[in-house]
């Protein structure tokens, strides 16, 4: 289908209007309207509005299932007195296109927490771009939401449910659509549509990356926009002991980690080129799935650790040197954030990258950056890291350092506040540019 890495889920719903989706009774009796609140002008030293009451923001999407990932997000979000942070995600999710996953509940959470039913949890090609929530409009007109923020990508079905059923039952309702798409591309049918129906809709769009913010805007989108990062959880994601994680996982030598999806694109063969060429004890240690697993287990520097749960990745990223994420480029993928290099950042590990997509982004100056499938620089970046000590340490420190103040769940979060405290000004229309074609 050539829609990247992003996908879709589960089964059934085919044959219901778009705004209709859920509404199990009619509902014609509802107002449309959201009364809004008070905001005092210029009441923050940031120039934002202070809402007389808090705002009712509506956190949507898959990843609130996890406590590290969203839910993180969301408890960043309830520490600011003026959000009112309500979450609502899938009951199950096919992580890494592989396995099932159940919403994990958070323990003592700030934040309203509810997971709902979903319908084409898992689509094949489609992957879990065909999901939608049955029981979505009922939610929506329960809470009325100031302000729903969703992190799904805006071609996916449930993108297109939300921007239907807020355009029709709640006009008031500022609608943001997260983004990390960095490649511009048409897609098939229907969801070029959804992603133009998505974005006729937002009041604010926010992007991963730069290059998926240009993306947003040669698909036409006109009204604001910012680039904010992923997050990480510094609180799981620290410093530990290193000889202690290192003796538990049976490591000597130089010991050079990859975590994350072990298929060709990520750039692995040119890892195992390298490696081979790399001198001394050292030790490749790899964490994750995919049908490179058996070829690279060959080689006798390679170690796997398995598929190790993010609780568990603090211990795996403390046993390393170095972690590495080699990406290529495709016709239909690159990089889009690399949360790997951050999760290692906060861990005080040295990380190097290739320049696929948003990898230089996120590495800044706490790291080594090398072109994309080239084992000679590939090599020379590692075996600088290998010999100079001293500029690992710096590495580890500029990372933890900017892995805190850029990309922590606070970092994010405040960010993020900023955004909604600016919505009640933003114009709602002002999304698409005048006869701009998706191209």
């Amino acid at each position: 289908m050539g829609m990247g890495r992003e996908g879709a889920r589960g089964q059934g719903g085919g044959g219901q209007r778009l705004g209709e989706m859920g509404s199990q009774s009619a509902g014609s009796g509802v107002s449309a309207a959201l009364e809004k609140p008070g905001y005092e002008k210029d009441a923050h030293k940031d120039g934002a509005p202070l809402p007389r009451n808090p705002l009712k923001v509506l956190l949507i999407g898959h990843q609130f299932q996890v406590p590290s990932e969203g839910q993180a997000k969301a408890a960043a979000l309830s520490a600011f007195s003026d959000l009112a942070v309500h979450v609502l995600c899938p009951e199950r999710y096919r992580e890494a296109e592989v396995r099932w996953r159940a919403a994990l509940e958070p323990k003592s959470p700030r934040y309203q927490f509810r997971t709902t039913p979903v319908q084409n949890a898992w689509c094949g090609p489609a992957k879990w771009y065909l999901q939608w929530y049955p029981e979505l409009k009922q939610r929506l007109l329960a809470l009325k939401p100031d302000i729903v923020d969703l992190w799904e990508e805006p071609w996916n079905l449930l993108s297109a449910q939300v921007s239907r059923l807020c355009s029709r039952f709640l006009p008031d309702c500022r609608l943001i659509s997260e983004t990390e798409q960095n490649i511009s591309k048409r897609l098939p049918p229907p969801f070029e549509w959804f992603r133009m129906q998505t974005l006729g809709r937002a009041s604010y769009v926010v992007a991963r990356n730069r290059e998926a913010l240009a993306v947003t805007r040669g698909k036409g989108y006109a009204g604001p926009a910012r680039v904010v990062g992923n997050g990480v959880d510094t609180r799981l994601f620290r410093p530990l002991d290193r000889a202690l994680c290192r003796q538990g996982a049976g490591l000597h030598g130089f010991v050079v980690g990859y975590a994350g999806r072990l298929v060709e694109e990520k750039g692995l063969l040119s890892l195992l080129r390298a490696f081979r060429k790399l001198k001394g004890p050292r030790v490749l240690y790899l964490c994750g799935e995919g049908p490179l697993l058996e070829p690279m287990r060959r080689e006798p520097f390679v170690k796997w650790a398995g598929a190790v749960p993010r609780e568990k990745l603090p211990w795996f990223y403390n046993a390393l040197d170095v972690l590495v994420l080699p990406s290529l480029t495709t016709a239909s993928w690159k990089e889009q954030f690399g949360r790997v290099l951050v999760e290692a950042q906060a861990c005080g590990i040295p990380v190097l990258g290739s320049n696929s997509g948003a990898i230089p982004e996120v590495i800044g100056d706490a790291g080594i950056v090398f072109p994309e499938n080239d084992d000679v620089a590939m090599l020379a970046a590692l075996d600088r890291l290998r010999l100079e000590t001293g500029l690992r340490d710096l590495f580890s420190q500029a990372g933890r350092l900017q892995a805190t103040r850029l990309y922590s769940w606070e970092a994010i979060a405040g960010q993020m506040r900023e955004i909604y405290l600016q919505l009640p000004t933003v114009v709602q229309s002002a999304v698409l540019k005048k006869g701009s074609p998706p191209s």
